[in-house]
């Protein structure tokens, strides 16, 4: 049921809040880690965690994704139910994770033991995600909001402890997030929604139904994160790497405030497939609106990065303001393909999506081969809007061709039924 004007606006204001709320928390370490590792060890925490993060993707295993649509418009296809997808993640998760922390053992890495702790506090973050997609799912936008506040306060609090008593370390900033997050998961909240772990095997038409969503993720997280991963290796200097890596958190903070407006504008695409009218409008506006919002915010970085960089990390990390306007372009595409994207999924068009975002996972490591080591982070930077662009015209293309044949999630085969009707 749509709801009422009163209830959007409680359910956007709510989210709006969670989400400043936690982008300001976590905006707040970083500068404040920043502050306190420098830039040296700075970028050894935001390396570690870069490559954690697409490990990550493999502990998610497009759970989270999957759980969220299905809640929303069930497919017969897939038959899933929330009590089988969250008792089956539960041992998909600990299995990935005691795999990913063996080969960390066993292998000649640098940084095992912050490694083993990253893997641990994703795992637990993959645990939170899963009851934020339960809750949004269902429509229950303002208790998910509750629960994402406190999810941030949990990881903060340790932290802030940390830096307080002793000097902080990556290592240690990993286990303070670990502290945090088990604290919250027995508190009455986390209990609600987790029970008692069980073995339970995953359906295969549930992995049919994830492997998709993997690839996205996996795809997305490469090319979204290897030009911190490539900077380091294809050029000597760290510092360097810190200050790619403070520009990049301003261009990850912009996603993470738009991120509850697009999954609630989802939501209402998924419902409305069924009418394509309703679904064009809504999608439309959307692109019209964040094409705006992009163009004004890369106008404003331009004209102001040097001094927010000064300001936010200090006169350190002031050659980061040189790679700011660079980054802030690929927002004038990455948040239209934001909607591209969602609008794609709530269509089930997943598995375009994982081929256009594998060949673009592809061309941005290509391209950083070619541009790092002639231009450094400006190269990385290059690349990052390369690669935003090239998926817009993937995603572009898809569209294009979906409102000439009429196209729809579940359309094609309905329409069939109606016209052999008539």
């Amino acid at each position: 049921m749509p709801h009422s004007r009163l209830a959007l606006i409680r359910i956007v204001g709510s989210q709006w809040v969670a989400v400043t709320y936690g982008a300001a928390v976590m905006f707040f370490l970083m500068v404040l880690l920043a502050r306190k590792l420098g830039p040296s060890s700075l970028a050894i925490f935001l390396y570690i965690q870069a490559i954690a993060s697409i490990f990550a993707i493999i502990q998610d295993g497009g759970f989270q994704a999957i759980l969220f649509r299905e809640k929303v418009a069930p497919s017969e296809k897939t038959g899933l139910t929330a009590v089988t997808l969250v008792s089956g993640y539960f041992s998909y998760v600990t299995l990935v994770t005691l795999l990913g922390l063996t080969v960390v053992l066993l292998s000649p890495a640098t940084f095992k033991t912050g490694f083993i702790l990253a893997f641990i506090y994703l795992a637990l973050r993959s645990i939170t995600n899963m009851v934020s997609a339960l809750l949004k799912g269902q429509g229950s936008f303002t208790r998910e909001a509750l629960w994402r506040f406190q999810v941030y306060t949990f990881l903060a609090l340790p932290v802030l402890i940390l830096i307080w008593f002793t000097p902080p370390s990556p290592e240690k900033v990993f286990m303070a997030f670990i502290i945090g997050l088990l604290l919250l998961l027995t508190t009455k909240n986390g209990r609600e929604f987790i029970s008692r772990p069980k073995l339970t095997l995953i359906p295969w038409r549930i992995w049919k139904t994830c492997l998709a969503f993997i690839v996205i993720s996996g795809a997305t997280m490469i090319y979204f994160k290897s030009g911190i991963i490539m900077l380091k290796h294809l050029q000597p200097d760290l510092a360097l790497v810190g200050h790619y890596g403070a520009a990049f958190q301003v261009l990850e903070g912009v996603i993470v405030l738009a991120t509850p407006v697009v999954h609630l504008l989802f939501r209402y695409m998924r419902l409305s497939w069924q009418d394509p009218e309703t679904f064009s409008k809504r999608f439309g506006k959307s692109i019209i609106g964040v094409i705006a919002v992009a163009l004004l915010i890369t106008v404003a970085g331009i004209l102001f990065a040097p001094g927010v960089i000064i300001i936010i990390y200090g006169k350190a990390y002031s050659p980061a303001a040189d790679i700011l306007p660079l980054l802030l372009l690929a927002l004038l595409f990455l948040l239209p393909n934001f909607i591209l994207t969602q609008g794609l999924i709530a269509l089930n068009g997943e598995r375009y999506y994982a081929m256009a975002a594998s060949l673009c996972a592809i061309f941005n490591v290509g391209i950083n081969f070619f541009l790092i080591p002639r231009y450094l982070a400006k190269g990385a930077a290059i690349s990052s809007v390369a690669t935003e662009v090239l998926l817009t015209l993937f995603l572009g293309g898809w569209f294009i061709r979906w409102y000439r044949t009429g196209m729809k999630a579940q359309g094609v085969s309905g329409e069939g039924k109606e016209q052999k009707k008539c």
